[in-house]
């Protein structure tokens, strides 16, 4: 896998078409948040119905990022101060475990600028293989990046199911 300059982090931030990426802090934790609900009830409606939306935006709360946060990678992407976007790796797992872009930032390359700063992490730690779970809508994101479909799988929410795809990249 080539890593591209342009999107590798040699420094807790980064600057990229007036859009920094940096690692994500605890105060971030709102703003992320507000990016993942309106990232699922905004651009997952094209392949959810309105109760899955509903119920999977239910669950998430803004102190659920915190362990994320601290264990790392997690990194958000900025523009104009404004948090737009997020990913992070679990690096024991190599999973990939949450990337979301706000809606109005999609296919700018914030998301693909946060996956490639992601896989570099990974192959800097020696990891060889990625996996994902990916939401309906964004199969076609990471097949471009070069992520395989697995299988369907259900993902279960408090009282209601919602079909993902697991998904996985060779990366070394």
């Amino acid at each position: 896998m080539s890593r591209e300059k342009d999107f590798q982090v040699f420094s807790d931030c980064h600057q990229h078409d007036g859009i920094t990426l940096r690692r994500a802090k605890q105060v971030d934790k709102g703003a992320i948040w507000q990016v993942h609900i309106r990232s699922i009830r905004e651009v997952c409606k094209t392949h959810y119905s309105e109760k899955e939306l509903r119920m999977w935006t239910e669950v998430l709360k803004p102190d659920r990022y915190e362990e994320q946060i601290n264990k790392g990678p997690f990194y958000v992407a900025v523009e104009n101060e404004t948090i737009i976007a997020f990913g992070n790796l679990n690096k024991k797992s190599g999973e990939i475990e949450a990337l979301y872009v706000g809606p109005e930032y999609l296919r700018r390359g914030v998301g693909r600028k946060i996956l490639q700063t992601l896989e570099n992490e990974a192959l800097d730690s020696g990891l060889k293989r990625l996996c994902l779970t990916s939401s309906l809508n964004a199969v076609g994101f990471y097949e471009g990046a070069g992520y395989r479909p697995q299988r369907q799988k259900r993902w279960l929410l408090p009282f209601e199911m919602v079909v993902c795809v697991t998904m996985t990249k060779k990366i070394a």
